[in-house]
């Protein structure tokens, strides 16, 4: 096989707005490292291309790595390419409603990449994503062998989609911004296309978040998250062994959930306060 970028017709979401999507292939190999050369090189041709927080191509690469793969074998990983119509028609349908819902400024770029990695497929329906700072930048990593993969990509799209809107407002360097970020894209993506509530968001009771969100000091909320405490945030969104899985996703859920019950404040004008004025909110 022959690895190429093949770049859809970008969507336009407005006059100024449209959404670009290239599809990234790869080449058989054994060799981890191989495959995701392959992958940031097809991705560095986008003449937009943006790092955002990751220091240098080699961070982007080493996290590429874990995500795509995990500890699952090379041989897993299945191309994307056979399956472009059916992701170019999710794409265009969940952009639209979401732009529809809330706008965002600037041109946006979707990097669509294969996946094997077995436990975050099982975990998250056969769909990861993540966005980068510095520009309207999401990265969708699918394994098509996962039946529910189509459903998931639904429903990722709405929530990346908000983080991109929000971040593009306000920054994303605390325990704080995480809880909050999440909590307004898992309640953007159910004001979007509607669902059920995501495993992640009802890892707790609502009274146990909110008794933990009362109990945690604002020290450690506003705490500044670098490379060099990174494991700190992952630790209060993934779970420890003290923790629960996806503890902070559930205390951002529960979070908006009672802010828009008790001030009867709209989801979208959340959209314009900082994650120090939500949690004010909370706490009035």
């Amino acid at each position: 096989m022959k690895y190429a970028t093949k770049k859809i017709t970008s969507l336009p979401l407005s006059e100024k707005v449209s959404a670009s999507s290239y599809y990234i292939d790869f080449s058989e190999s054994d060799n981890k490292d191989v495959i995701i050369r392959q992958m940031l090189s097809q991705i560095k041709k986008n003449p937009d291309f943006v790092l955002g927080e990751y220091k240098n191509e080699e961070s982007l690469a080493v996290s590429l790595k874990r995500k795509v793969f995990g500890d699952t074998e090379t041989s897993a990983l299945k191309s994307v390419i056979s399956s472009t119509e059916e992701i170019t028609k999710i794409l265009h349908e969940t952009f639209i409603a979401s732009f529809n819902a809330l706008s965002i400024n600037g041109n946006i770029d979707i990097y669509i990449l294969p996946m094997c990695n077995e436990k975050a497929s099982k975990d998250l329906g056969g769909v990861n994503a993540f966005t980068v700072e510095g520009g309207n930048v999401l990265y969708l990593l699918i394994d098509t062998k996962h039946l529910g993969w189509k459903k998931s990509l639904e429903e990722t799209v709405p929530h990346e989609y908000a983080h991109m809107v929000y971040t593009s407002k306000f920054d994303w360097n605390s325990i704080l911004d995480g809880i909050v970020n999440e909590g307004l894209a898992e309640h953007f993506r159910e004001y979007v296309i509607g669902g059920n509530q995501a495993p992640w968001s009802t890892s707790l009771k609502k009274s146990d978040a909110i008794e933990a969100l009362n109990k945690l000091p604002e020290t450690l909320l506003n705490k500044f998250i670098d490379e060099s405490n990174v494991d700190l945030y992952i630790s209060y969104f993934f779970g420890t062994k003290k923790l629960p899985d996806w503890y902070g996703y559930s205390l951002g859920y529960w979070l908006i959930d009672e802010i828009m019950d008790k001030n009867k404040i709209n989801l979208i004008e959340l959209f314009e306060k900082s994650p120090k004025e939500v949690f004010k909110l909370f706490k009035q």
